[in-house]
């Protein structure tokens, strides 16, 4: 009987080890499991903190200084809007007055049929068939002439270009590329293309870029970036092309302004909103 006791006693010793050891097993199972899962978190948050956005319209009229000291904008608009963070007024600057007056092609001149010889005395079968060789001469220059480009036409003409960007504590910032083009007497596009300049960046899908021509706004979803490299890249964000009036002989100085954003942590540094602009000078 007392074998018997001590054996029972061993082997409940011997259970409760082994409900212990495999307690064990599935609580370590399960930390990794949970290591796993929170190391693919810290990965994805780790160069930035997305969320949801609602386009807002940036102030071109304020500067704002890295200590948050705000500077009047010398060139300030009629139309005042609310103010942004982290503005450059970037180095962009009209390349060019050009001017817009075509290139108007010269008035086709007339042709005058040429006037058929006296008859003489007496003629022969050769000269009876020159006559009409020289009576077709005139259909054929008249043909030509009716094909003439239309004197009208107005030729589009570049009057300006250049460049903003902006100038963040971090290697990410952004690059307004513009271009003005007349495109006939009384009006004139202006073509801006933003840039994103950066290293190793993951964006959401909805981070707008607001663009403003004059007194022209539109926002616009950037490109999603997805990217591992620590190299220096440009990818496109938006494009967009305002039409504004500008008459012949005359000069106007508007506000490009463009604001991308990005509402996140990048490179250990809370950027909302980042901003480039600056003022220029169409002159036709």
């Amino acid at each position: 009987m007392k074998q018997r006791a001590e054996k029972d006693r061993i082997s409940a010793v011997l259970f409760i080890v082994v409900f212990l050891l495999v307690v064990v097993i599935v609580i370590m199972v399960l930390k990794t499991v949970d290591d796993k899962r929170a190391a693919q978190n810290a990965q994805e948050q780790a160069t930035i903190n997305t969320q949801d956005y609602q386009p807002t319209i940036q102030d071109p009229n304020a500067l704002v200084s890295g200590d948050g000291t705000v500077t009047p904008n010398p060139y300030t608009p009629v139309n005042t809007l609310p103010g942004g963070n982290n503005y450059s007024t970037g180095t962009g600057t009209s390349t060019g007055t050009g001017t817009s007056t075509g290139t108007y092609p010269a008035q086709a001149p007339t042709t005058v049929p040429a006037s058929n010889p006296a008859p003489a005395p007496t003629q022969t079968p050769a000269n009876n068939q020159q006559a009409p060789a020289n009576n077709q001469q005139a259909p054929a220059q008249g043909g030509d002439a009716a094909t003439t480009t239309d004197p009208g036409a107005f030729v589009p003409t570049v009057i300006g270009s250049g460049s903003f960007e902006s100038e963040t504590p971090t290697p990410l910032n952004i690059r307004a590329d513009w271009t003005a083009t007349a495109i006939n007497e009384n009006q004139v596009e202006v073509f801006v293309v933003v840039t994103c300049l950066h290293q190793t960046l993951y964006t959401g899908e909805y981070n707008p870029v607001n663009i403003m021509v004059g007194d022209q706004y539109a926002s616009i979803y950037g490109t999603r970036i997805r990217s591992d490299s620590y190299d220096f890249q440009e990818t496109k964000l938006a494009e967009r092309t305002f039409t504004l009036d500008l008459n012949q002989g005359e000069s106007k100085n508007i506000w490009i302004n463009v604001a991308y954003e990005y509402g996140g942590t990048y490179f250990g540094v809370r950027l909302d909103s980042i901003e480039c602009g600056g003022n220029v000078t169409l002159t036709r």
